[in-house]
């Protein structure tokens, strides 16, 4: 039985140190800066192509989690607060926008990522 503990939670350690690396490897490849390869080389977007793609499965999962979350949590804020969607409104705007899916764009820091949404009337003033 101690060794089943054990072995569960060298795997879980494991596998946390394999997900952080992986988040960790686009901001490393891209702090450094090979002389010999040009800014948007076919290299050079084929890696931030494979990044982004790698970056967006737990990224995504995570934020998918979090919209239905909030969708849940809005409905029920709809329901409690005697039908009123002004309260609703502010978390589902909140949980529910915001970026899905990790681009290159967002690797080589030209477009933001928002985890959570922006209301319209302040997504206009940035």
């Amino acid at each position: 039985m101690r060794h089943s503990a054990l072995s569960t939670k060298f795997v879980s350690v494991l596998a946390l140190f394999a997900f952080l690396s992986v988040m960790m490897a686009p901001i490393t490849l891209a702090q450094e800066s090979e002389p010999y390869q040009e800014e948007g080389s076919t290299a050079s977007e084929a890696g931030l192509g494979v990044s982004s793609f790698l970056l967006t499965i737990p990224y995504g999962v995570t934020k998918v989690a979090f919209a239905l979350a909030g969708g849940i949590v809005g409905g029920l804020a709809y329901l409690f607060s005697g039908l009123d969607d002004q309260p609703a409104k502010k978390i589902w705007t909140t949980s529910m926008y915001g970026t899905y899916i990790i681009t290159p764009d967002h690797l080589k820091g030209n477009k933001a990522v928002r985890f959570l949404g922006v209301p319209e009337e302040e997504a206009q003033q940035f």
